[in-house]
C-alpha cells in the first residue's frame, strides 16, 4: 500500500465473488434470526450488539462483493477493510454481558467479580478496543498513498486488536476459574442458604449456553490473533494478500460464531431456564 498508483489492485488478489455472496447471505440469515430471537426472548441487549456485529459483517462484504467486479475501486476497499476489523467487537460484548448473566442466574458466589462487573470493566475494555482500531482504520485509510501514515494507522489498530486480545483473554480466566469452581463448589463469597438454593441450579439451557459462549469466545480469540498478525505484516504483506487466509480465519471463524450462538441463544436459553424455575424444586435435577 505504499504506491502512490491510485489504480493499484489493494487486495493484491481480485475477491472470489462466489464466496463474497455466500458470506452476504450466511451473515444475513443469522443476523434476521438473531434479530427475531433477541425480541421473541425479549433480550434486547443483543441488538446492538450481535445484531450490529452481523450487519456490520453483512455492510463489509457487500463492499468485498463489489470489489470482486473491480478490485481497483478505492471506496469498497476502504469500507471492507475499515467494517470487517471492527465488526466483531460488539459481538464480544454480548459474550461479556451473556456470561454476567449465568454467573447471576447459577451462583454469583462463585465468581471473582460480580455479574455487573463483568460488563461493566470487559464492556470498558470492548469499547476502548473499537475506538481504537476505529481510529487506526481511519488514518490508515486516509494515507493510502502515504506509507508513513499508513504503517502508524496499521501499529495503532494492532493496538486495539491487542486490547480486545488481552481482554478477553482475561474474560476466558475468569470464566475458566468459575467453571471450576462452581463443579468444585469452592465459593469465593458465601451467601444465604436461600438465596444459594434459588441460583444454584444448572440445567441444559445453562450447559448449552455455557457451551455457546466458550466455543464463540475461541473463535473470535483465534480471528484476533489472526489479525494481529496480519496487521503487522503489513498492507503489502503476503498475509493480508492470500485471499484464503482472510476467507478462513475472519469470515469463516466469525460466521461460525454467529451461528453458534443462534443455535445456542442467550435471549431463548435464558428464558427457557426462568420459565424451569417456576416449576417445583423436586422437579428438577442437578447435575453437578
Amino acid at each position: 500500500m505504499n504506491s502512490t498508483d491510485d489504480n493499484q489492485n489493494l487486495y493484491g488478489y481480485t475477491p472470489t465473488r462466489s464466496v463474497c455472496i455466500i458470506f452476504v447471505i450466511l451473515y444475513a440469515v443469522s443476523t434476521l434470526l438473531h434479530g427475531y430471537q433477541s425480541i421473541r426472548s425479549r433480550a434486547l441487549w443483543l441488538l446492538p450488539t450481535v445484531v450490529l456485529a452481523g450487519t456490520a459483517e453483512v455492510v463489509g462484504w457487500v463492499a468485498r462483493t463489489k470489489s470482486s467486479y473491480d478490485p481497483l475501486q478505492r471506496m469498497p476497499f476502504v469500507i471492507q477493510t475499515s467494517i470487517l476489523v471492527l465488526a466483531p467487537t460488539p459481538f464480544v460484548a454480548a459474550l461479556f454481558i451473556g456470561f454476567g448473566r449465568i454467573t447471576g442466574r447459577l451462583g454469583a458466589q462463585y465468581s471473582r467479580l460480580s455479574p455487573a462487573l463483568y460488563s461493566k470493566i470487559f464492556l470498558t475494555a470492548d469499547i476502548v478496543s473499537l475506538f481504537v482500531q476505529g481510529g487506526g482504520g481511519g488514518i490508515a485509510s486516509s494515507g493510502s498513498n502515504d506509507a508513513d501514515k499508513v504503517r502508524l494507522g496499521s501499529n495503532i489498530i494492532i493496538a486495539g486488536l491487542v486490547v480486545q486480545l488481552f481482554s478477553m483473554s482475561v474474560f476466558c480466566f475468569f470464566m475458566g476459574e468459575y467453571v471450576w469452581r462452581r463443579i468444585n463448589d469452592r465459593p469465593f463469597h458465601k451467601l444465604a442458604y436461600s438465596e444459594a438454593a434459588e441460583r444454584n441450579r444448572m440445567d441444559r439451557h445453562m450447559k448449552m449456553l455455557l457451551a455457546g459462549i466458550t466455543i464463540s469466545t475461541v473463535l473470535i480469540y483465534i480471528r484476533s490473533i489472526y489479525r494481529i498478525i496480519e496487521f503487522a505484516d503489513g498492507f503489502d504483506g503476503s498475509i493480508a494478500h492470500t485471499q484464503v487466509l482472510f476467507n478462513v480465519f475472519d469470515g469463516m471463524l466469525v460466521t461460525l460464531a454467529m451461528y453458534t450462538l443462534n443455535f445456542m441463544h442467550p435471549g431463548m436459553l435464558l428464558l427457557a431456564t426462568q420459565q424451569m424455575q417456576s416449576y417445583p424444586l423436586n422437579s428438577r435435577t442437578e447435575s453437578y
